[in-house]
């Protein structure tokens, strides 16, 4: 419904502006004719005749100048405008028509012939010139021609005579003949208004067709060219040469067979051949620096016979998604600090690397390595500098291995060496991995330098050979990890080769520690109290010493499960407990006059010591309890004293400013506290029991202790000897100055029940 209406106001539209170009010159023959009719026939009809119809065609004359001449206000695009001009002109000419027409009857001279046949001849050219100017519109042709000849006719048929009869039938006929020329040539008109609308339409068509895919091919996130059978660029969007960072003035007429890029010649021939051709990969601009990763489509252009032309080829620039898969790969399989393997890849290579020994029988080997006092590095310099250690590490592995070995970070300060085809025997391929592994020593053993600061590091390293698929994968690196814990105990900076009777112990401290945390939920743990007593056996105070009272294996040794304790984060809050218990037996003791002096020493572990907040546990214990603190005594190891001897001084001074006194515990067994042992805040001096064991016989056991106690005399410090069994034992040490003792031979180690009951025999 919307077409035919269109259509038909285009009609109108063409209609209205074929009748006013003609209107103009139309009016003046019409004018002049009316001027010379009147002319004529002025003697041969009445004046009053004459003028009704002079009068009559002025006013239609202006009437129709009226619409020629004045301003047109309104659109030929307009079609109520046009509907409504188009009316108004055939009102125009329906009224010229018909004053045209009343010349039949004001203008007919009856009594003479030759003037009646002058006003038919007139009348006649008018229609005819009626129906040439006003044929484009129907409506206005038939009913100009209309009005003019059917009132001549009727009084042609008034007059009655045989000439006039037979002059009315030769005008209807002349008038049958103009309506079937008019019809035919308006018919004409409409037709060629037609064709040309559709013509004008179906190239609006083609032009936003054109439009459309101009603008399409222009605003596609993908590049497209054409190229013809010479594999010569005919055209490009602006995508395509902007992936290329050139233009597409430059692009066309490229021949792609000198291109850099040879590989995408096979997909561009594809097409030509009929088929769909493809491409993935890497590109390189010829006539410019851009390069990168691209997905190309291409297929065949054919002509209207179906020939093919040339090709088409759809190009996505898919840069970013290669380079976002490289980097989730990197970070699925690399170590981001070092760019090393990381476990994944580890894991994967190791299972090739089994699959590759079962196929050739060559012997592989894993090398687990971990940098010594990493932790310590961390926190004095600063993690920055760890993460540049870790990279220097990095790069000196992969220079000591060859180039199908695997070098992988685990995560902190682990690192993975997997060797591959070593020699077909164990003692070959062990031979093998332990020159390797001297090798990576002496070369991680070299000199950091971490911006400013110059930094050795030594590596732990065990090692572990493999053999086809005799052994899981985990259970090598489990076997490597083992065997770089047996390097660390013995001694570090070493290498270590797997032994199962370390597999055997791991596997027993695992379950040991299990058992642990278990204990401290169900609360298995007690004190044990051991007198120490001065020379007259008057007791002064005692150790509180951990004991685990074990469900099913009773009483377990404090050797198999402190040390376990002290390495996991078990020592923290068992330590805690043994705090809160110590204060709150000293507050026990103080209720009773015969044990208020009583003081209670406690070991005190490294972990426990540089926490931060120890001091303010400490003192939190002594006011919970409300105890003297000079009465509690914290036991340090030498040990302790090898690392940040700074904070622990500063600890030590922070807890003696509240009254607590610190004992030295096991000392003589270390190697370089004594260098700061006057600027410790300490109270009392214990000399090792391995020195009280032999002193009765072993002369340089005497010469240890005398020279302990001498020392600790000259710093005004007091000393007690832990270990005493014997009578001999402690008659030495009184003659030597010690006078304070601690051992079997005073009473072992027992619960509080049994040590209060001890105190009152006493």
């Amino acid at each position: 419904m919307i077409d035919k209406l269109n259509h038909t106001a285009a009609i109108q539209s063409a209609q209205l502006r074929q009748l006013l170009s003609v209107s103009r010159i139309s009016l003046l023959a019409s004018i002049s004719l009316a001027v010379f009719l009147a002319y004529i026939q002025w003697e041969m009809v009445p004046f009053t005749n004459l003028f009704i119809w002079c009068s009559l065609m002025v006013l239609a004359s202006l009437l129709r100048a009226s619409m020629v001449y004045l301003p047109q206000r309104y659109s030929m695009n307009d079609s109520a405008a046009v509907q409504a001009k188009l009316g108004n002109f055939r009102l125009g000419v329906i009224v010229a028509g018909a004053v045209w027409g009343s010349a039949g009857f004001l203008l007919y001279p009856a009594d003479h012939p030759p003037y009646v046949m002058f006003l038919i001849f007139v009348l006649g050219g008018m229609t005819v010139g009626g129906v040439a100017s006003f044929s484009t519109d129907r409506v206005s042709s038939l009913s100009f021609s209309a009005l003019i000849t059917l009132p001549l006719v009727v009084r042609l048929l008034v007059a009655g005579d045989h000439i006039s009869l037979a002059m009315a039938l030769a005008v209807l006929l002349y008038l049958g003949f103009m309506l079937i020329i008019l019809w035919r040539i308006n018919q004409n008109f409409i037709e060629n208004v037609t064709l040309r609308l559709e013509a004008a339409a179906r190239e609006d068509i083609v032009r936003e067709g054109k439009e459309r895919y101009r603008l399409l091919l222009s605003h596609l996130p993908v590049g497209i060219f054409h190229y013809d059978r010479n594999l010569v660029i005919t055209y490009s969007n602006e995508r395509f040469a902007n992936m290329l960072r050139n233009t597409a003035e430059r692009l066309v007429g490229l021949d792609m067979k000198l291109l850099k890029q040879q590989a995408i010649l096979p997909s561009l021939n594809k097409a030509l051949e009929g088929n769909m051709g493809y491409y993935e990969g890497h590109y390189l601009a010829t006539f410019s620096d851009a390069e990168g990763w691209i997905n190309m489509t291409c297929t065949p252009s054919r002509d209207a016979g179906g020939k093919i032309v040339g090709g088409i080829a759809i190009v996505q620039d898919v840069t970013e998604r290669k380079l976002a898969e490289d980097k989730i790969k990197n970070l699925a399989f690399y170590d981001p600090l070092t760019d090393l393997p990381n476990r994944r890849l580890l894991l994967d290579r190791l299972q090739q690397a089994l699959a590759s020994s079962a196929r050739s029988g060559k012997e592989g080997a894993l090398l687990f390595i971990d940098l010594d006092n990493f932790k310590a590095l961390n926190d004095t310099l600063g993690h920055d500098m760890g993460d540049l250690l870790l990279r220097q590490v990095a790069q000196r592995l992969t220079f000591c291995v060859r180039e199908d070995d695997t070098v992988a970070r685990l995560g902190g300060d682990e690192f993975v060496v997997m060797l591959e085809d070593l020699g077909e025997e164990d003692i070959e391929a062990a031979a093998q991995t332990e020159i390797i592994g001297e090798k990576i020593l002496a070369t991680l053993g070299q000199p950091y330098q971490l911006v400013t600061h110059e930094y050795r590091c030594t590596p732990s390293i065990g090692a572990t050979l493999f053999k086809g698929h005799q052994l899981e994968k985990e259970e090598l690196l489990k076997q490597a990890d083992i065997a770089m814990y047996q390097a660390k105990k013995a001694g570090r900076n070493t290498v270590r080769f797997f032994d199962q009777q370390m597999q055997d112990a791991v596997t027993a401290r695992v379950v040991l520690e299990g058992e642990l945390r278990k204990a401290l939920e169900k609360q298995q743990f007690q004190l044990h109290f051991q007198v120490q007593v001065d020379r007259a056996n008057k007791p002064l105070g005692a150790e509180a010493l951990l004991r685990w009272q074990h469900p099913t294996r009773g009483l377990v040794s404090p050797d198999l499960f402190i040390r376990v304790m002290e390495e996991t984060d078990l020592i923290l809050p068992i330590g805690q407990w043994v705090l809160d218990t110590t204060c709150a037996q000293l507050k026990a003791w103080q209720q009773n006059a015969q044990t208020r002096h009583l003081s209670l020493a406690l070991n005190v572990s490294a972990t426990q010591l540089h926490q931060a907040d120890f001091v303010a546990q400490v003192q939190a214990a002594v006011l919970r309890h409300g105890i003297n603190p000079v009465l509690l005594k914290l036991e340090l190891t030498e040990s302790m004293l090898l690392k940040n001897i700074e904070d622990t001084i500063k600890t030590m001074s922070a807890l003696k400013e509240i009254g607590v006194q610190f004992a030295l515990d096991d000392f003589g067994t270390g190697y370089s506290s004594l260098q700061y042992l006057s600027r410790l805040p300490l109270d009392q001096i214990k000399i090792d029991r391995s020195f009280v064991r032999d002193i009765a016989s072993a002369s340089s056991d005497k010469e240890i202790v005398g020279t302990i106690i001498a020392m600790a005399q000259n710093l005004y410090l007091d000393v007690i000897a832990e270990g005493v069994s014997t009578e001999e034992q402690r008659q030495f040490l009184m003659g030597t100055g010690c006078f304070h003792f601690q051992g079997y031979l005073f009473g072992a180690p027992v619960p509080i029940t049994e040590f209060e009951a001890n105190l009152k025999q006493d």
